[in-house]
């Protein structure tokens, strides 16, 4: 019996390890939990020092291996039995296929009822001109015009019923659900039947998207109490709407982080660089604290410390990265896109595999007046102190080089020096 069991055990760890390094060889990010804090191709430790990364620069390639292999987080992270427990549900009322008929991914229910999911998720992140890029993506003719951010795979599913925006519509959506809350999956499909589906069923080409920001950034539920143990989250929301729909189409633009953070400030009512200044400090307190304690993957999920978690972009990205692949995930500078957003917009139109679009009619569509915009909120504060963004540049330095990295391009440095 115990030569049956080691013979076992040795088998199994080398299908374990061949899968791995054929995955490596392939020039893929690694799919193990790697000690420290880190997912994907880069390796975290906790003490919040640089990624280890090729001294070649940014190559994908099989050079990317790890510094130890933790079974647990190997099995934890690539089975999802746990996660079809956790969320029973969902993958009971989800469709494990789609309707042929339709672009848009719509299938019909045992009442023979259309249903629809979105075609693609513009995820975040917040204050990198999501609404701009939103409401120029929908002037496309095969793209329907839905309210932007139902907040439902982050906030509601988890039990948030608040209405900052889209009030007229969520009442409405509950009203057709029947329920005080909007955690169901019913009040998710009645979202987009109350605003695309009629549509859908005329004009089978339609197609429409999800623009929840919190979609970005938001952890998985109750994690510490579903993985007990774990130092940061074993599984991320990258992962459960990637079991549940694959094909799905991510779309992210990011602006440089310190900006975002001072754009973010001023639009959650701060008042200048003063008041900034002061949030910079405090939000590095609290940064250092938690990463004296955590990695810095479980500081980025845990949100707290003000805005300045949202621009350590590369730990999102690389959960997103490592549920759908990089062919799934379009992700867009801002620079790029204020200063060539006509180019920016084919890649986008190529990316999403629908009709491309006449340079005259792109050029009309991209110029209109942005969304949105903090203009006057940002000329009255004024600029920021150098020293604020100096601490944090040092503080943001080696999450851009982590996601320069991850993309394959230097532009994600954002020149800090």
């Amino acid at each position: 019996m115990m030569q049956k069991n080691l013979l076992f055990g040795l088998t199994f760890g080398s299908v374990i390890i061949l899968a791995f390094f054929f995955h490596a060889l392939q020039g893929k990010p690694p799919l193990i939990h790697i000690k420290g804090a880190a997912i994907g191709p880069l390796v975290y430790n906790e003490s919040h020092q640089l990624p280890v990364n090729d001294s070649d620069g940014f190559k994908n390639s099989s050079a990317h291996m790890v510094e130890s292999f933790n079974m647990l987080g190997y099995l934890l992270m690539n089975d999802t039995t746990k996660l079809k427990k956790i969320y029973a549900e969902l993958f009971e009322t989800f469709p494990t296929s789609f309707s042929p008929r339709f672009k848009n991914p719509c299938w019909f229910n045992k009442r023979s009822k259309l249903r629809c999911l979105p075609y693609f998720y513009q995820i975040g992140m917040p204050k990198c001109g999501t609404t701009d890029l939103w409401n120029k993506l929908i002037k496309h003719p095969q793209i329907q015009n839905v309210p932007k951010e139902p907040h439902w795979w982050a906030k509601r599913r988890n039990g948030w019923t608040q209405t900052p925006i889209h009030a007229p519509q969520v009442l409405r959506v509950r009203h057709m659900t029947g329920k005080e809350d909007d955690a169901s999956l019913e009040w998710y499909l009645n979202w987009f039947e109350a605003f695309a589906v009629q549509d859908i069923k005329k004009n089978h080409k339609l197609v429409f998207g999800d623009g929840s920001v919190t979609t970005s950034f938001t952890p998985l539920g109750h994690w510490r109490t579903d993985f007990p143990g774990a130092k940061d989250p074993p599984v991320s929301l990258p992962d459960l709407m990637h079991s549940l729909q694959p094909e799905a189409k991510i779309i992210v633009i990011l602006r440089e982080p310190v900006s975002r953070f001072y754009s973010a400030h001023l639009y959650n009512g701060g008042r200048n660089s003063r008041s900034f200044d002061r949030a910079v400090k405090d939000s590095l307190e609290c940064m250092a604290t938690c990463l004296s304690r955590h990695t810095d993957r479980f500081c980025a999920y845990q949100q707290t410390c003000d805005q300045i978690f949202r621009g350590m972009y590369s730990i999102y990205m690389t959960d997103w990265i490592k549920a759908y692949g990089h062919d799934k995930v379009h992700v867009i500078r801002l620079d790029e896109w204020v200063t060539t957003p006509i180019e920016e917009y084919k890649k986008l139109l190529k990316f999403l595999e629908i009709d491309m679009l006449s340079n005259n009619t792109i050029k009309s569509i991209v110029e209109q007046k942005v969304q949105n915009s903090q203009k006057k909120k940002m000329k009255k504060a004024g600029e920021m102190l150098p020293s604020s963004r100096k601490l944090l540049e040092d503080f943001y330095r080696p999450y851009n080089r982590a996601l320069a990295e991850l993309l394959n391009d230097t532009n994600f440095l954002w020149d800090y020096g």
